[in-house]
């Protein structure tokens, strides 16, 4: 018998809308402790959820009948959820923890493939490689001339990452496996078009939790790549806000999902949210194709 990994279901769960308090309550108790097969725990588990809002056992019932009908047709991809915005917009942590309620088995960050890539080029010759985002106008900048200095800035540093990114992407979509991508060298709208499996979403924080956050990353990331000058600090950050009002607007032209993000776990439910309407859409496809032949 093939071992059943109890926390795959946990983060179904969690997309479905339970808290973590209800999950542990379900995972706990005494009939799910003796149950050895997985069909026997889906339904101990379905019946379980009779206690909560009906929605909850709508929602893990379309992800189980994904699951077990994901890789089945072209209609039915596997889902690769990626989070955009700019430095300090929560995308990173918010992207972990769905890493582990999609059960994902690869992901990408870009700040990762930043890292790969310094390894291969040259500062002397692409020094806006080995810079944050909002520096890299100093050393080159690219696109519109109508944009803002820090935004060609930005935008010549995607230039070099970007295209990696992409080829990763659509490599993880050819194989069909679930994935979360993360990082700020996304264009908005740039990857959805890969497959139906993929979501888009743009985290964006109001100015004022943007500010705090990005405040924060040196006391609280431990990042020594960041100075604690209070006045250089608020310097970048407004020019990270720049960036991130930039990728509000390609996200307004391209329909990708913003997120208000007041927590974290506000956030991260809204993610499900679009995750499990995604899924709903994709089994509807599937059903009319069905229904055709």
């Amino acid at each position: 018998m093939v071992p059943f990994p109890i926390f795959t279901i946990k983060g179904r769960l969690r997309l479905s809308g339970l808290s973590d308090n209800d999950i542990s309550r379900i995972m706990h108790d005494s009939k799910i402790q003796q149950i050895e097969t997985e069909g026997e725990l889906l339904n101990q588990i379905r019946e379980s959820l009779g206690a909560y809002q009906p929605s909850i056992r709508t929602n893990f019932d379309i992800l189980t009948r994904y699951e077990s009908l994901r890789g089945d047709s072209i209609e039915i991809p596997a889902l690769v959820v990626v989070i955009e915005g700019a430095s300090a917009t929560g995308k990173s942590l918010i992207a972990l923890e769905l890493m582990h309620d999609l059960t994902a088995t690869r992901f990408i960050s870009t700040d990762s493939v930043r890292q790969v890539l310094r390894g291969i080029f040259s500062e002397e010759k692409y020094p806006e490689l080995f810079c944050h985002t909002y520096q890299a106008y100093i050393h080159r900048q690219s696109g519109s001339p109508n944009l803002e200095p820090i935004v060609r800035g930005f935008l010549a540093q995607c230039e070099i990452i970007t295209p990696h990114v992409e080829t990763m992407t659509k490599r993880i979509v050819s194989e069909g496996a679930i994935a979360v991508v993360e990082g700020v060298h996304i264009q908005p709208g740039s990857i959805q078009g890969l497959c139906p499996g993929v979501i888009e979403v743009l985290i964006n924080p109001d100015f004022e939790t943007h500010k705090a956050m990005f405040a924060s990353k040196h006391a609280i990331g431990k990042l020594r790549t960041v100075t604690d000058d209070t006045i250089v600090r608020n310097r970048e950050f407004e020019a990270t806000r720049l960036i991130q009002e930039y990728m509000m607007s390609e996200a307004e032209k391209t329909d990708v999902s913003i997120i208000p993000f007041t927590s974290y776990d506000e956030a991260r439910k809204s993610v499900s949210a679009l995750v499990i309407s995604r899924v709903r859409k994709l089994l509807n496809t599937s059903d009319e194709e069905a229904v055709k032949l």
